[in-house]
């Protein structure tokens, strides 16, 4: 199975640096994502953008076996870079091999237990949600803008929506060999950012939606083509490595699956910072090294 990472730069530039304690931090996220995880997948590949690719391998050498500029085509002039998840589905849309995307803010400290691995489908897990809460999915104000602007959603969507599903899964590790639903479900949540009918509806929102289009959708296009015996997708339900979110962010639990997360306000933790640091400086000198003197050599 593959090792899979996205960075498409022109988002984390723009807004999403600051979700991090540092740019160091950021940078030590990528060394120790890849670090674990190649540990138990060789075969590691990044789907970046050129600036992405000059930072992660031209300045830092990390040395992942492959590199696709294939975000390119992702034009920041053209593409909302509140969109972050559009480099996440683009690099879902073309795997062709059972694999298993990381985020960049994720540990292996273990293979992931072949009930996953080997799944049709895997996610970190599941997430159920209340829809009196707006806090995370705000399922609700996004309908009715859809709705009031006679927008677009795909009919998965639409079906669950109606039926008022209430999960999600969530994207931490995303993967699996059914690499056809995949491609589907990425190329569809593309498209409800992109159509011309749902333009008008972004401004309005006053936030970019990104984990309800990555991650309430892919649960809607699992129930969806579950519930539908003829569709080529029926038989395909998702293998999560944790049955919930309280124990997916349960310490003693996460050590137990050698898995960590840093999701969330985690990244600028000062205390998680500085154990970040320290573990890739002892595991990971090298590279540690050339992370001080890309900071150091940085225009001011």
């Amino acid at each position: 199975m593959r090792a899979v990472w996205t960075f498409w730069s022109a988002p984390y530039r723009a807004h999403y640096h600051r979700l991090w304690h540092s740019e160091k931090h950021h940078i030590l996220a990528w060394i120790l994502s890849l670090g674990t995880a190649s540990q138990h997948y060789e075969d590691t590949w990044l789907f970046t953008d050129s600036p992405g690719a000059e930072l992660l391998i031209d300045r830092l050498g990390l040395p992942f076996r492959h590199v696709i500029r294939s975000l390119d085509r992702l034009d920041p002039a053209r593409h909302d870079r509140d969109w972050w998840v559009l480099g996440k589905l683009a690099t879902y849309a073309v795997q062709t091999a059972a694999f298993v995307h990381l985020d960049n803010d994720v540990f292996l400290w273990r293979a992931l237990p072949a009930a996953v691995a080997e799944a049709p489908l895997l996610a970190q897990n599941p997430e159920t949600f209340f829809f009196e809460d707006q806090s995370l999915y705000r399922l609700d104000p996004f309908l009715a803008e859809i709705a009031r602007a006679h927008g677009w959603l795909p009919r998965e969507w639409r079906w669950y929506a109606a039926r008022r599903g209430n999960e999600a899964l969530c994207c931490g590790i995303i993967g699996g060999y059914r690499t056809d639903f995949i491609r589907h479900y990425a190329s569809r949540a593309t498209e409800v950012i992109r159509h011309r009918r749902n333009q008008p509806v972004w401004p309005t929102l006053g936030v970019r939606d990104n984990i309800l289009v990555e991650q309430y959708f892919l649960a809607a296009c699992v129930e969806y083509h579950r519930n539908h015996p003829a569709s080529p997708f029926a038989g395909i339900a998702p293998a999560c490595l944790f049955p919930s979110s309280a124990q997916a962010f349960d310490p003693a639990g996460a050590t137990r699956a050698g898995y960590t997360h840093l999701i969330g306000d985690a990244k600028n933790n000062p205390d998680i910072a500085g154990r970040l640091e320290r573990r890739v400086s002892t595991d990971y000198p090298e590279a540690y090294a050339r992370c001080l003197a890309h900071l150091a050599n940085r225009p001011s």
